[in-house]
């Protein structure tokens, strides 16, 4: 197994740069700061995603969540909308331990784990960036490999950290954002 894990400090006296200019919060010494995407299409989806803030609250801090949005089920055709929404959470738990966490959660709520890629779910649960920490691992990859491509990621996560900047792409969010064709399938819902 191989696992590549990097930081793109360029000053180790000063903040991670994601966390400096997506600025405002910061995590605790010893822990990280992560942001979540989470989505859910089947049964009472709003109830699932309570369920996995609850989840994410008993292993860490839940320091800032997003409203929540509906979204079109990309790459599903027929499969009903999605409701997502973006989280900051800051645990002591590193990345690999965090990723079985959530995975156990999502098998807890009916999720298959060995056959779920473009299937409903009652949730999902992604890593999207940790600060400033690049990680190539075979069951896992921070930043998200997707991240600057999904609008039903970025649109949550500009109203949670409009000014986080992406690791590899050294862009912010705002700008990720701003760079795709359109976010016409994400409607805000009360």
């Amino acid at each position: 197994m191989m696992v590549v894990m990097a930081r793109t400090r360029k000053n180790p006296g000063s903040l991670p740069c994601g966390y400096r200019y997506g600025g405002a919060v910061a995590p605790r010494a010893g822990s990280t700061l992560y942001h979540l995407g989470l989505g859910s299409n089947l049964g009472d989806r709003r109830a699932h995603l309570e369920a996995a803030l609850a989840f994410l609250g008993g292993i860490g801090r839940v320091r800032k969540r997003s409203s929540i949005y509906e979204t079109d089920a990309v790459g599903m055709p027929g499969s009903p909308p999605f409701l997502n929404m973006a989280v900051a959470l800051e645990t002591a738990l590193p990345p690999l331990e965090l990723l079985r966490a959530c995975k156990a959660h999502e098998s807890a709520q009916g999720r298959d784990p060995h056959d779920s890629h473009f299937r409903d779910r009652a949730i999902d649960i992604d890593i999207l960036l940790a600060g400033d920490l690049v990680l190539a691992a075979p069951e896992l990859a921070i930043p998200h490999p997707r991240l600057a491509e999904r609008g039903f990621v970025l649109v949550p996560l500009f109203e949670i950290a409009p000014k986080l900047l992406h690791p590899i792409e050294k862009e912010t969010v705002v700008r990720l954002l701003a760079r795709l064709k359109g976010t016409g399938g994400v409607r805000r819902i009360p």
